[in-house]
């Protein structure tokens, strides 16, 4: 008798706990949907340094074909009331059980985050390879110079997490430069880097190389790229940050308080004047950094102010030969060292361009040419078989930007 009491009174008791969680979690949801209401919506997160998903307009298109749904889905994704709070809890549970990779990012020894290697898309790969070999082919009076930077995942394997393996970049590099063929000219980065390995050649926080990482790239480079003199002491280094957090940081939500310094490098004892050019912005600068970038999540856009689809820079060198550089954001604090040594470099980023690069040619009258990507970046690359054939610009002149977004 006393147990059947014991078993009724223990059941109501479950009953009522189960009744009381249930209640609180539709409270929690009415609050939710009510903050939805309330909470404005954001146009950028701060913290993961990206655009955020807004509010689609309702079309009948859109219904039917369910892009709607999908992106109102994304739009809720992006915008619900407590993200980044829920999005930490996250991160800190997947630490705490062990997970070595958040949103795609390798988190490894000593701070050091990863982006994985990408493999090429055969087909893709091939087609950019032909069209680099064509412009060749094409132009031979060009001098054609061709620089991947590796990724920090193919340099600094020793800090990858443990076991964790990623795909072989070199061998990648190997096969593209045989490719290309001798008619272009091979600058080897990852040899360079390779021997710097254990000094601040990339950004822990942060996908792209470091100004010293581009600094040893370019001393290696100089006489591929014409200039006859030494340049390993033609430079001083000044800090412009010291509390830089970057991309990989933001996608992945680990080591947000890590912080490190930004260097720019300067010419000693070189007249450095000069005049930037922001083509489609029509907007021009004395200088080639914009101090500006500093105060905001992307400080790496101090280097030209992040990336434009044409960006032209007119110098005093008394060298008259003028660069085209083809090129991802890994190019924007390699740049600056150029500078003394041309008279003119047009900067072509082809995520925006979509212009004639024959235009470009002959309006700049080039002499010299350098592809300049990361590894990633140029695996992925599906714009510049394109403009290295051709496109259309504008009444003005100005090439139309493509609108693609990058962190690259």
């Amino acid at each position: 008798m006393n147990k059947r009491l014991n078993n009724r009174r223990n059941r109501r008791k479950k009953g009522t706990a189960e009744s009381l969680i249930a209640k609180l979690f539709v409270c929690f949801l009415i609050i939710m949907i009510g903050c939805n209401f309330i909470v404005p919506d954001k146009k950028i997160s701060e913290k993961e340094n990206r655009a955020l998903e807004q509010r689609p307009k309702i079309t009948v298109s859109g219904l039917i074909t369910g892009n709607f749904m999908k992106k109102y889905e994304k739009y809720l994704a992006d915008q619900f009331a407590g993200r980044e709070f829920l999005r930490r809890v996250k991160t800190s549970l997947s630490r705490i059980g062990g997970s070595k990779k958040e949103q795609g990012v390798l988190i490894g020894k000593d701070n050091q985050l990863f982006e994985e290697i990408v493999m090429p898309q055969p087909e893709l790969l091939e087609k950019n390879i032909q069209a680099i070999k064509a412009f060749v082919d094409t132009h031979e009076d060009i001098k054609v110079n061709m620089l991947l930077v590796p990724d920090a995942a193919t340099i600094l394997e020793e800090q990858l997490p443990a076991f964790a393996t990623v795909e072989d970049q070199r061998a990648v590099f190997g096969r593209i430069k045989k490719a290309v063929g001798k008619s272009v000219n091979w600058i080897d980065a990852t040899k360079t880097l390779s021997k710097h390995r254990d000094e601040k050649i990339y950004y822990k926080t942060d996908h792209h190389w470091t100004t010293l990482g581009a600094f040893y790239t370019f001393v290696d480079a100089a006489p591929s790229l014409g200039i006859e003199e030494d340049v390993s002491s033609k430079y001083v280094s000044y800090p412009v940050s010291t509390n830089f957090n970057g991309t990989l940081a933001a996608k992945s939500g680990v080591k947000m308080g890590v912080e490190e310094q930004i260097d720019i490098y300067v010419p000693q004892n070189t007249d450095n004047d000069l005049i930037v050019n922001r083509v489609e912005e029509r907007e021009k600068m004395a200088t080639m950094y914009h101090a500006d970038k500093l105060k905001t999540r992307d400080q790496y856009a101090v280097f030209f102010g992040g990336n434009s689809s044409v960006i032209d820079i007119k110098t005093v060198s008394q060298d008259q030969r003028r660069l085209l550089v083809i090129k991802d954001s890994y190019a924007n604090c390699f740049v600056p060292f150029l500078a003394p040594y041309f008279r003119e470099i047009v900067m072509v980023d082809p995520r925006y361009y979509s212009g004639n690069v024959e235009e470009i040619l002959e309006t700049y009258n080039i002499s010299d040419v350098l592809f300049l990507y990361s590894g990633n970046t140029f695996l992925q690359d599906n714009n510049l078989s394109g403009v290295l054939a051709s496109g259309q610009s504008n009444e003005n002149g100005v090439p139309n930007k493509k609108g693609t977004s990058e962190t690259k």
